[in-house]
């Protein structure tokens, strides 16, 4: 689905709240940013992740990103450990700007979710408002 300039893939899952999106393969889940959550960071010069390994639950910034006007720690409503970080994105921050869908940053072993993420159709219209307000 796109509104105006942004893209949001319907087989997705999203936090709208944080603007990250979610793909659940199997018990693992690739995690990256929206879109609409890449503009509204500007250019995105860092990422820090957690490492390969390690454990992760609702209380743990599995990354965070910094730009010159933001910087953004997230968290998951999910416990697990962290399977794969991107490294190509980590060295290369830019391409979440570039490819938001594609450049996903963590992928994490879920044995627990602690909130269910949403499909396109739940937040649909919080996408719309929050396009309305920042790209006009």
């Amino acid at each position: 689905m796109k509104i105006l300039d942004f893209e949001f893939p319907d087989d997705l899952l999203y936090d709208e709240e944080k603007h990250v999106w979610i793909k659940k393969e199997g018990d693992e889940i690739l995690v990256g940013i929206t879109s609409l959550g890449q503009y509204m960071a500007g250019k995105i010069f860092q990422i820090s992740v957690k490492e390969e390994g390690e454990e992760v639950n609702p209380r743990s910034t599995i990354f965070s990103i910094e730009s010159p006007k933001w910087v953004g720690k997230f968290r998951l409503p999910v416990e697990g450990r962290v399977v794969k970080v991107n490294k190509e994105v980590v060295e290369n921050p830019s391409l979440i700007n570039e490819r938001p869908y594609e450049a996903w940053i963590v992928r994490i072993k879920v044995t627990k979710f602690h909130k269910e993420f949403k499909t396109l159709k739940e937040v649909e219209d919080k996408f719309r408002e929050e396009v309305e307000r920042v790209a006009r």
